[in-house]
């Protein structure tokens, strides 16, 4: 069966990255042919980063050049264009695909025929609709944007969301059942770290404002006896708030943009894991923190609620609340190490095998559909067999 990968965004080096990964190696893992669309990335930095060498040497990959805004106003508009633009012109090169496996934005699919695997990371996701919900303007400029998603997911077959907290939304804004499916944590490369523990609080994601990283800087300035660090990455678009990030920062925080295997170094070291993002879909960096033993300390919303539980970690709403939980954490190491050890067990739930495992059940019942005699009777029918099916 011929696989293909809708996943513009490579470049970016997150957590839809690292399902993306996961995506086509479950797909390589059942010999089927792959293909990924996207824009141009650089992937020996990307293989590096996610330690996955060799793994686009198994992959058609159809790129197209990277997306520059050619204004500052409706960026949104002019990047959804764009990518409909250029996915749909290296579609001309991925003839006879059979199954779209989409591992980013429901609006970077194009209109077709083939059935479509879409994994959810959140329906409707516009930063300044979370962040002044009740701003009119930003309302009425992300209305076309509402229905043109809307009428994508009319076309998806399967849903399959990061976490329970996006689930309730699936149903909520789009009246659509989905199925959870935790993204894969690669736990394997974080365990038996026996490194000494510092006095040192990390923090890891993308360099971007919803991740409110400011915060961060914040528990350090009132921190200052114990050493803080930043682990992440910058796009493009975003190095001002990086470089205003840096200028703010109190001199115990420091900056880490790092492949991955120095972030394993970091993390067997740190003590305590932040996470400063308030309704985050999930939390991969959170997972993988506690699997090289941090204590995890997060905003107590989102998806980090099905993954810190009271017995490994901490939740909190209020920053006062933060700096009381880390200064305990550090005076009391035996708790911390009760803690740290209950953290890693809890890890081992959110492993890449369990998410590989999990996707490649989906993509078997369309194999089967395939080969089955109703498959030529219509889209129309083959939706409805699908999803009665799924």
């Amino acid at each position: 069966m011929k696989v293909l990968v809708i996943h513009p965004r490579m470049g970016v080096f997150g957590g839809g990255e690292r399902v993306a990964v996961h995506s086509i190696i479950t797909a390589l893992k059942a010999r089927h042919e792959v293909l990924l669309a996207s824009e141009v990335f650089d992937i020996p930095a990307f293989e590096d980063f996610f330690a996955c060498q060799g793994l686009f040497k198994q992959v058609q990959t159809l790129t197209y050049p990277s997306f520059r805004p050619i204004a500052d106003r409706a960026v949104l508009y002019q990047r959804l264009l764009y990518h409909q633009w250029h996915i749909r012109r290296v579609l001309t090169r991925a003839k006879d695909f059979d199954l779209i496996l989409s591992t980013q934005d429901v609006a970077y699919l194009p209109s077709g025929t083939a059935p479509v695997i879409q994994y959810c990371y959140f329906p409707e996701y516009f930063v300044h609709l979370e962040s002044r919900p009740s701003f009119l303007l930003w309302k009425a400029y992300y209305w076309p944007a509402m229905l043109f998603y809307r009428n994508r997911i009319s076309d998806i077959d399967c849903l399959l969301s990061t976490s329970n907290f996006t689930q309730g939304f699936v149903r909520d804004k789009w009246r659509r059942e989905s199925t959870t499916l935790y993204p894969p944590c690669p736990i394997d490369l974080y365990k038996n770290n026996n490194s000494q523990r510092e006095d040192l609080v990390i923090t890891v994601g993308r360099v971007v404002p919803e991740k409110r990283m400011n915060l961060f800087l914040d528990l350090a300035q009132r921190l200052p006896k114990v050493k803080f660090a930043i682990i992440g990455s910058v796009a493009p678009d975003r190095e001002s708030y990086f470089r205003r990030l840096q200028e703010i920062a109190p001199m115990n925080v420091s900056f880490l943009m790092s492949p991955l295997r120095k972030m394993r170094d970091v993390l067997g070291k740190a003590k305590i894991y932040v996470h400063c993002a308030r309704n985050e879909h999930f939390g991969i960096s959170i997972v993988e923190a506690m699997a090289a033993g941090c204590v995890p300390v997060v905003h107590d919303s989102g998806g980090p609620r099905e993954i810190v539980t009271d017995e490994v970690g901490y939740r909190w709403k209020l920053l006062d609340e933060a700096v009381e939980v880390i200064s305990e954490l550090i005076a009391d190491d035996g708790l911390r190490r009760k803690m740290s050890t209950a953290a890693v067990s809890r890890a081992e739930i959110f492993g890449p095998e369990t998410f590989e495992s999990a996707l490649a059940d989906v993509i078997r019942r369309y194999e089967t559909l395939l080969h089955d005699e109703a498959w030529g009777l219509g889209k129309a029918n083959t939706n409805a067999n699908s999803k009665a099916q799924l």
